[in-house]
């Protein structure tokens, strides 16, 4: 693997200011209403069907679930896999490895952050249990994130800590392993990064760009990391040339921090949607849209507010289209919907 750059810790973005209100329109559809309660579960795409595992159902929880839906994009019908093995668990991350493998990585268990591997076989739909090495004794992970690297390996950022010390930690760990040997192992790669909980990460070209999870520095890349292929989705793809074409202008200053929020990658940009504001604005998740140009410079661009705020909800990424499920609505609400992303303007 290719050694990173020191990591950013300023983002690069452009002194231009603009007085232009957003070019582009985008709204939230809903696809299919009803489904599998959650929030702050994972969701993975596998062989063209929409898989969501675990999170909380009542605001608040600190229980976790340990449900497993699957829904197919043909029928939009979704279906309880009560498949024994299951783990209980929130604020997790997950990775999908040869299009039929979910690998659960750390959460929440309803006592303690975890750093447990846990796979789901979807092809043979059943759960595998992992044997893991090399990760600190007494922490465990939740709100963090994680990406996989060509080679196989998975890149972790974000949140360590115990139910003692209740720290957050700023590390960066590898998990390497596979399946079939039944094994994985951590070493952790960086005490660079800047501590985050509840962020988003996402690996474009050979840069991996961390996303919100703290108050300031919204923008966090470090360079040396390539991620497996992925589909190009064309609706990403159209909001930014939609944005050129119409000349809007960059926003002069960065977006105020957030956590609990959605990106959705397609080509060299990133769409961040929803989450919860660190400036006091609302106590509510909010409808916010932003694209993120990541071409140099890196600037942001301002796109409309949507009227479906929501926070702690899962994105799933497809060549033509994006989709967003469940999450949290309010001050209360956790909701089991499906929406799609579809440009009004």
């Amino acid at each position: 693997m290719a050694t990173a750059r020191k990591t950013s810790r300023k983002s690069s973005t452009t002194s231009i200011s603009s007085s232009v209100g957003p070019t582009v329109s985008l709204e939230w559809e809903p696809v299919v209403p009803l489904g599998p309660r959650a929030a702050f579960h994972i969701g993975a795409v596998i062989r063209g069907a929409l898989y969501v595992h675990g999170g909380i159902l009542e605001s608040g929880s600190t229980k976790p679930s340990n449900q497993l839906f699957r829904m197919d994009l043909t029928s939009t019908m979704w279906a309880e896999l009560r498949t024994p093995g299951s783990p209980a668990l929130s604020h997790h991350a997950a990775v999908v490895s040869e299009d039929r493998y979910l690998i659960l990585i750390g959460g929440w268990d309803g006592k303690r952050r975890t750093a447990d591997v846990n796979v789901f076989d979807a092809q043979e739909d059943k759960w595998l249990k992992m044997e893991h090495t090399g990760f600190p004794e007494g922490a465990g992970l939740s709100s963090h994130t994680a990406c996989q690297l060509i080679n196989g390996d998975v890149i972790i950022v974000g949140r360590e800590g115990s139910l003692r010390i209740q720290k957050k930690h700023g590390n960066v760990f590898i998990l390497s392993g596979n399946v079939l040997s039944g094994a994985f192992r951590y070493r952790e790669y960086s005490r660079e990064a800047t501590s985050r909980s509840g962020h988003t990460a996402d690996i474009v070209g050979n840069e991996i760009f961390i996303i919100g999870g703290r108050d300031d520095k919204l923008l966090e890349k470090a360079q040396g990391f390539k991620g497996t292929a992925r589909n190009q989705c064309s609706v990403i793809s159209k909001i930014l040339e939609t944005l050129h074409g119409r000349l809007q202008s960059p926003m002069s200053k960065l977006p105020c921090g957030r956590k609990n929020h959605i990106t959705a990658a397609g080509g060299n940009c990133l769409l961040v949607h929803g989450g919860e504001t660190f400036d006091g604005r609302s106590r509510e998740p909010v409808g916010e849209m932003f694209l993120i140009s990541l071409k140099s410079p890196t600037v942001f661009y301002k796109l409309n507010t949507s009227v479906v705020g929501r926070a702690g909800h899962v994105c799933f990424v497809l060549p033509n289209k994006v989709l967003f499920h469940g999450g949290l609505s309010g001050k209360s609400t956790v909701l089991a919907d499906l929406y799609q992303l579809k440009i009004m303007a």
